[in-house]
């Protein structure tokens, strides 16, 4: 697909599998421009394999090395009209780009957003269900096809990951909040949506996504994190998207 990066942010890549399953995920990208974010060490890990000119990196100098930190990062260096985020230990199907390429060229210059149908696989059951087929049926939302902001509020099987942005809009609206934990992309898909941008999911299996491996990034923040606190970033959500900044809110017992 002409004119999109893939953003790829990285953690620990020297360690357990996680090489194996990066060289997995830069091989679903299909030949298109990929930036790797992470820190000295993991690009140094990225660049012994020798992946390409089409792979570039960005080094994350900072002492924070979250997702929402390396997304932001990477889109200060990139230009391209689109990009999409693709998680290392996740897979784009084969007929991902070429269906948004289809999608783009056929559809008004509105929409600023494309997702995927994604498949989600268990690392120890296989195939469990599959991510944002809600707004296929009919009285999920006004629109058939299109999330809105009602029907965000009592949904949160979606996934953002592989879907594809337009990237001046996306930096207009503020990026990532990188304060917020776990619930960073739900909030901003809520931010999106308030400010009336259109978020579309193509009907269309696009990318496989993978839970319960014990070093993923998401395992590891909610095994350190209560029940609770998750709500709370869930709830602080729905609260937050309507201030385009970052207010840097800290979790708060109650």
């Amino acid at each position: 697909m002409k004119n999109i990066t893939i953003i790829i942010p990285v953690f620990n890549l020297g360690e357990g599998e996680r090489k194996n399953l990066f060289a997995k995920a830069i091989e679903s990208t299909q030949g298109n421009n990929v930036v790797v974010v992470g820190s000295t060490e993991d690009i140094e890990v990225v660049n012994e394999l020798n992946l390409g000119k089409n792979v570039k990196t960005v080094v994350n100098t900072t002492n924070n090395r979250d997702y929402q930190k390396q997304v932001n990062l990477a889109l200060e260096e990139i230009k391209t009209e689109f990009f999409s985020v693709l998680e290392y230990d996740d897979v784009y199907t084969p007929i991902w780009f070429k269906n948004v390429e289809k999608y783009i060229s056929s559809e008004s210059d509105n929409i600023f957003a494309y997702l995927p149908l994604t498949e989600i696989v268990d690392v120890n059951f296989g195939p469990v269900g599959y991510a944002n087929e809600a707004v296929w049926a009919s009285s999920f939302s006004e629109e058939i096809g299109y999330y809105d902001s009602q029907s965000l509020e009592d949904y949160l099987n979606f996934n953002v990951s592989g879907g594809v942005f337009r990237r001046e809009e996306f930096l207009q609206l503020g990026g990532l909040k990188e304060s917020m934990k776990i619930s960073f992309w739900y909030e901003f898909l809520l931010r999106a949506l308030y400010k009336g941008k259109k978020i579309y999911v193509i009907p269309k299996v696009g990318y496989i996504h993978t839970v319960g491996r014990e070093e993923s990034l998401t395992k590891m923040t909610m095994n350190n994190m209560e029940e609770k606190e998750a709500n709370w970033w869930i709830d602080l959500a729905k609260k937050e998207y309507f201030f385009p900044h970052d207010r840097n809110k800290t979790y708060q017992e109650e």
